[in-house]
C-alpha cells in the first residue's frame, strides 16, 4: 500500500478584507485527494473557519512582519511532513501543483527547484503581474530533463512557496529559515559596483519587500536555481484571486503585461 504524502500548509491571514478569498483557497485545499493535508493559519485576528487545523493569533500592526511567522512554523515541524506550502491567503493552490513538484523534484538536478508564476484574469483574459520592469525570461537558461523544457524567470517572487522535506532541509543548511536574508551586504554593494563599472546590467537593491521575501530568499539564498516548467506551462500558474493589478485597483500599482507578451516568451523558449 502506497503510503499517503503528508501535506504542511501554513497560509497568512491580515484582517478581514480577504476572508472570503482565504475561505476559497481552503476549500481547495480540502477537496485534495491524494494528501493528507494539515492547514494552519497565522493571522492577526481570531479565524473560525471550516477547514483550519489551527490558527495561531499574533498581535502584529504591520502586515509585512506577519509572514515570516509562517516559516518559522514550517520550521518547527520540519521532521512531520513530506511536502511544506507557504502561503498568501489569496493564491489558489490547486491539486496539481504539488503534483507536479514531487514529479520534477525527481527529475531535476539537486540544485535546481520548480516555481510558480502568478497570474491575474478578467473577461479580457490573462494578466502576468511579476512579468514588469524590468523583470523577464532569461532565453539563455533553458534547460531539458526527460523530455520536458525549464527555463528561469527572474522574478522569483510568487508570493507562496512549495518544499519538499529534503528540500527544506537543503534550504535550511544555506540560510536561517527563521530569518530574512540581507541583500545588502558587502559583498552584493561590490557586485553591483564591479557590473556598474564594466557597464553591465545592475540590479535594483531592495527590489523585494519584507513579506515578499519570505518566499524569494528561497529561490535567491537557498542554493538551488529557480526554474519553470514549460512545457506543462498552463499547469504551473497560480491564480492570485483578488485581480488587483490588472488596473490598478485598491492603490496597488498596474504591474503586468498581458498574455500576448507571455505566450510570444513561451514560443521562443520552447522554439
Amino acid at each position: 500500500m502506497l503510503k499517503v504524502m503528508r501535506v504542511l500548509v501554513v497560509l497568512v491571514n491580515y484582517g478581514e478584507e480577504q476572508i472570503s478569498y482565504l475561505e476559497k483557497v481552503i476549500k481547495e485545499f480540502r477537496s485534495f485527494e491524494k494528501y493528507d493535508v494539515t492547514i494552519i493559519v497565522n493571522s492577526n485576528i481570531p479565524l473560525s473557519l471550516a477547514g483550519i487545523d489551527k490558527v495561531n493569533v499574533f498581535e502584529l500592526d504591520d502586515y509585512q512582519l506577519l509572514p515570516l511567522t509562517c516559516r518559522k512554523v514550517i520550521w518547527e515541524n520540519r521532521n512531520e511532513f513530506d511536502v511544506f506550502i507557504y502561503g498568501e491567503n489569496d493564491h489558489l493552490f490547486i491539486e496539481k501543483h504539488i503534483d507536479n513538484h514531487l514529479e520534477y523534484a525527481k527529475i531535476l538536478p539537486k540544485n535546481r527547484i520548480s516555481g510558480l508564476i502568478q497570474y491575474e484574469e478578467n473577461e479580457t483574459g490573462k494578466y502576468y503581474p511579476g512579468y514588469h520592469f524590468d523583470f523577464e525570461w532569461d532565453f539563455n537558461s533553458v534547460e531539458v530533463y526527460e523530455g520536458k523544457t525549464f527555463a528561469h524567470f527572474n522574478n522569483v517572487h510568487q508570493a507562496t512557496f512549495i518544499l519538499t522535506q529534503e528540500q527544506l532541509f537543503r534550504v535550511g543548511n544555506k540560510i536561517n529559515f527563521l530569518e530574512l536574508e540581507n541583500e545588502n551586504t558587502l559583498y552584493a554593494k561590490i557586485k553591483r559596483k564591479i557590473r556598474k563599472k564594466f557597464g553591465l546590467k545592475v540590479e535594483r537593491e531592495n527590489k523585494y519587500s519584507v513579506k515578499c521575501k519570505v518566499n524569494t530568499d528561497i529561490y535567491l539564498f537557498g542554493g538551488m536555481k529557480k526554474m519553470i516548467c514549460i512545457t506543462d506551462f498552463e499547469d504551473n500558474l497560480i491564480h492570485h484571486l483578488p485581480n488587483l493589478y490588472i488596473n490598478g485597483n485598491e492603490g496597488r500599482n498596474k504591474l503586468r503585461s498581458d498574455s500576448v507578451r507571455m505566450e510570444q516568451s513561451v514560443k521562443k523558449i520552447l522554439n
